[in-house]
C-alpha cells in the first residue's frame, strides 16, 4: 500500500514532487528531508515503470566484452589473459517477466587460463538488480538490499550531494540529475556503498555507481566488486538499460601477491523494439538460455573480438575507476576489501628469495597489512647468507596509483650501476647465476630512507617526486657457488664512490592504456644528488663532495594490427649529466638489456642515446611468435663523467654500436629466445633467454 501511494503521487504530480528538491540543489546533510524525498520518489518510479500500460513488452540487442587480466597495484601494469565477446537477445514482459538468450559467444586467450564465468557475468542486469542484489549467481555477493527497495530508508543513509549533468552513451544531450550518495547505517553489515543519479524531471534512476562493504563478499578470494549501471530514456518516458560495467578483482587470501586477477565486463544494450505481443511461453524455464555452441561461435558479430580493447585499452571508464575511492570517503576510510587485512607479502619473487655474487643466497620473508582503506604497510627482513649481512625494508603507502604518497626505509638494498633499464628480470638473474655463473648486475648497496609521491595531471599524464637520503657502499664478491660446481663466469664486483647521497628525482610521464591498438608514450625525468664523501681523481683519500644532475628522455611507440597477429614496438632514450658524477651515476651500455651482441656494459659515459625496435607476428598460435629486433646505442664522455669513467674502467670511443637479431616468443610469448649479432667492432653472437618484460615487476 505504501509503494502504491507513493507511485500514485508521482503519477499525479511529478513536477510538484521534484520541485522542492529542485529548488534546493544541495544540502550536504545525511537523511535530510530532501534526500529522503528523492529516494521515495525513485522507489515509486521503479514501481510505476512495471505497472505502466504504455510498455507491455520489449526486445533488445545486447553486445558485450568480458576481459580477464592481471593487474599490479604497485606499478599499474596490466596483462591481458583472455577476451570473450557475447551477443544476447533481451526480452521483457509486464509485469516482471524477463528472459535472455545468448546467441553469440567467442573467446581468445592471450595467456594460459582455464577460467569459467558465472552466468550473470555474460548477461544484462534488466531491473537495476531488483530489491536484492546478487552477483556471481550468489557465489560472490548474495541478497544485498537495494537502496531504492522499500526497506532501503531504514537500512541506508542518503545525502543529496549535488545537482549536475551527466552524459549518457547514445544520448545527444546531457541529462540533468541529482547526485544521491548512499551508505549503510551499519557498515558491519552486507550493503552497497556509492552514488545514485536521479533524473531531475521525473525521479527515475539514471545511473548507479557502487561497490560493497567488506562483509558483503561471499567468496573469500574477492578483493572488490565495482559496478556501473546506466539507463537511457526511450519513448520519452521509460528509463531502460543502456550501458553496464562490472569489475571484479580476486587474489589469494593468504598471500600478498603483486598481481591480482580482474574480470571486467562491458555491456551495451541497443535496438529496443516495444509492444511486440511477446508470448508468455517465451519466458518459461530458465531466465538465461543459449543457442547451441556451434551457432554461438558462428554468430556474425558487428565488431572484431579485439576492437574495443584496441580503441580504449584495458582501463575502466573514469566513472568506474573512482567508485572505490568515493566509497572509502563515504565510510570514513573503513577497509572495503574482502581480503584479509594482514597477509604474507610476496611483492616480488626475488624480494623474498634471490641469489647473486654479491649477496649469495638471500632469504627475506615479508608481511603486508592494511589498517584502513587506502593505507598499506609492508615490512620485509632477512639475511644475505654469504656475507652474513642483514637486509630489511619497510614501506608505508597512502592511496594507490596514480595518486599515492609513501615513505620507504631500507637496509642494504641492492642497487645496479648503469642508470638505464635492468638487464634481466630478478628471477632470470638468480637462475643464470645459480646455473651458469652469469650475474647481470653491477651491484652496490644502499641504506636510508625515501619519500615518494605520485599524482595524475590529466587522463594520460602523471607526475612523480622522490626525495631520499641514503648511505651508498660498494658491494664485494661474496659467492661463486653454482649448481654445477666451479666459479662459473662471474665477473669481479667493482667498487663505487662511497658516501652519503642526498638525492631527488622528478618524473613527468605520458602513459598508454594496456593493449591499445596504437599510441605513444613519453617520459621526462630529472634526477640529481649530492654525494658527501665521494672521491674524485687525484684525491688523497679524504674524499670530496660530488654533485650532479641527470636529465633523461624516454619515448615509445606501439602499433598493433587487427587480430593481434602483428605488433611493432619502438623505444628511444637520451640522457646527459651535469656537474661531477660518482661512478654509480654513469650510463653504461652493451650486452643484454641495452644493445645485445657485445660484452656486458662495454661502453660508458655521462651522455647516452639508445634506440630499439621490435616487430613480432604469430607463427603458430599459441606456441610460437616470430620476432625481429634491431638496437643501437652511443655513449659520450665530458667533464661530468670523465673522472668517474676512469675509475670504473669502461672505455668509450664516442661511436655507436649496432645489433640485429631474430627470435621466438614461446607459449603465449611468455618466454622469449633471441639470437642477436653485434654489427660494430667488438660485436659477437649473443643468445638472450628471458621472460616477457611485462612480467618482470613481480619476478
Amino acid at each position: 500500500m505504501r509503494r502504491f501511494a507513493a507511485a500514485l503521487a508521482v503519477l499525479l504530480a511529478p513536477a510538484a514532487a521534484i520541485a522542492p528538491a529542485q529548488a534546493r540543489a544541495q544540502d550536504g546533510a545525511w537523511n535530510s528531508p530532501r534526500a529522503l524525498e528523492l529516494i521515495t520518489i525513485a522507489q515509486a518510479r521503479r514501481a510505476q515503470t512495471q505497472a505502466d500500460t504504455g510498455m507491455v513488452d520489449y526486445q533488445a540487442d545486447a553486445r558485450g566484452y568480458i576481459y580477464f587480466y592481471l593487474d599490479r597495484r604497485d606499478t599499474g601494469e596490466r596483462s591481458l589473459v583472455k577476451t570473450d565477446q557475447v551477443a544476447l537477445d533481451v526480452y521483457w514482459k509486464a509485469p516482471n517477466l524477463a528472459k535472455q538468450r545468448i546467441i553469440g559467444l567467442r573467446d581468445e586467450k592471450s595467456l594460459p587460463t582455464n577460467i569459467r564465468y558465472h552466468e550473470d557475468h555474460l548477461t544484462v542486469v534488466q531491473d537495476n538488480f531488483g530489491d536484492l542484489i546478487r552477483l556471481g549467481d550468489g557465489d560472490e555477493v548474495r541478497d544485498v538490499l537495494h537502496p531504492a527497495a522499500p526497506r532501503g530508508p531504514g537500512f541506508y543513509d542518503y545525502r543529496l550531494a549535488d545537482s549536475t549533468s551527466i552524459r549518457l552513451a547514445g544520448m545527444a544531450e546531457p541529462v540533468r540529475v541529482y547526485q544521491l550518495e548512499v551508505r549503510p547505517r551499519d557498515a558491519s553489515r552486507s550493503a552497497m556503498v556509492g552514488t545514485i543519479f536521479v533524473d531531475r524531471r521525473g525521479g527515475d534512476i539514471v545511473q548507479m555507481r557502487f561497490t560493497f562493504t567488506r562483509p558483503s563478499y561471499v567468496d573469500r578470494h574477492l578483493d572488490y566488486i565495482n559496478v556501473l549501471l546506466e539507463n537511457a530514456l526511450f519513448k520519452g518516458r521509460f528509463w531502460l538499460p543502456n550501458r553496464q560495467q562490472v569489475e571484479i578483482r580476486r587474489q589469494l587470501p593468504e598471500l600478498g601477491l603483486p598481481a591480482g586477477g580482474v574480470i571486467r565486463g562491458t555491456m551495451r544494450i541497443t535496438n529496443y523494439r516495444f509492444n511486440q505481443d511477446l508470448p508468455v511461453s517465451l519466458f518459461a524455464g530458465r531466465r538465461v538460455v543459449s543457442v547451441p555452441e556451434a551457432q554461438r561461435r558462428a554468430f556474425a558479430f558487428e565488431q572484431a573480438l579485439d576492437e574495443e580493447v584496441r580503441e580504449a585499452g584495458l582501463e575502466a571508464p573514469p566513472e568506474l575507476a573512482d567508485v572505490r575511492r568515493q566509497a572509502a570517503e563515504l565510510l570514513r576510510n573503513r577497509v572495503l576489501s574482502g581480503l584479509p587485512t594482514t597477509r604474507v607479502d610476496v611483492a616480488t619473487a626475488t624480494g623474498s628469495l634471490r641469489y647473486n655474487r654479491a649477496e649469495g643466497l638471500v632469504i627475506a620473508p615479508g608481511v603486508r597489512t592494511s589498517p584502513a582503506e587506502g593505507v598499506t604497510l609492508a615490512a620485509r627482513a632477512g639475511m644475505a647468507l654469504a656475507p652474513r649481512r642483514p637486509v630489511a625494508e619497510v614501506e608505508v603507502w597512502r592511496g594507490a596509483l596514480p595518486r599515492r604518497m609513501g615513505l620507504g626505509v631500507f637496509l642494504n638494498q641492492p642497487r645496479d650501476v648503469g642508470g638505464l633499464a635492468p638487464a634481466a628480470s630478478g628471477a632470470m638473474n638468480s637462475l643464470s647465476a645459480l646455473l651458469a655463473g652469469y650475474d647481470w648486475t653491477e651491484p652496490y648497496r644502499a641504506s636510508g630512507a625515501e619519500l615518494r609521491m605520485d599524482r595524475p595531471l590529466s587522463e594520460r599524464w602523471t607526475s612523480g617526486v622522490r626525495l631520499g637520503v641514503e648511505a651508498q657502499r660498494s658491494a664485494t664478491f661474496e659467492s661463486d657457488f653454482t649448481l654445477f660446481g666451479g666459479r662459473g663466469n662471474f665477473r669481479p664486483v667493482r667498487p663505487v664512490d662511497e658516501g652519503t647521497m642526498v638525492a631527488w628525482a622528478l618524473d613527468l610521464r605520458r602513459t598508454l592504456p594496456p593493449e591499445v591498438g596504437r599510441g605513444w608514450t613519453l617520459g621526462l625525468r630529472a634526477e640529481g644528488g649530492h654525494l658527501l664523501g665521494g672521491q674524485e681523481d687525484g684525491d688523497d683519500g679524504g674524499g670530496r663532495d660530488l654533485s650532479f644532475v641527470r636529465p633523461r628522455l624516454d619515448a615509445g611507440y606501439v602499433q598493433r594490427w587487427p587480430g593481434g597477429n602483428a605488433m611493432l614496438e619502438v623505444s628511444a632514450t637520451a640522457g646527459a649529466a651535469l656537474g661531477t658524477l660518482p661512478v654509480q651515476g654513469l650510463y653504461l651500455i652493451g650486452g643484454r638489456g641495452t644493445v645485445p651482441g657485445y660484452p656486458f656494459r662495454l661502453r660508458g659515459g655521462d651522455r647516452v642515446a639508445m634506440a630499439r625496435a621490435t616487430w613480432s607476428a604469430e607463427l603458430m598460435r599459441p606456441f610460437f611468435r616470430g620476432r625481429l629486433t634491431a638496437a643501437a646505442g652511443w655513449t659520450g664522455v665530458g667533464s661530468a663523467g670523465e673522472a668517474a669513467l676512469a675509475r670504473w674502467g669502461a672505455p668509450t670511443a664516442g661511436q655507436g654500436i649496432y645489433a640485429f637479431g631474430a627470435g621466438l616468443g614461446i607459449f603465449f610469448d611468455i618466454l622469449r629466445v633471441d639470437l642477436v649479432r653485434g654489427l660494430s667492432d667488438g660485436g659477437r653472437w649473443e643468445l638472450v633467454i628471458e621472460a616477457n618484460p611485462s612480467f618482470w615487476d613481480f619476478l
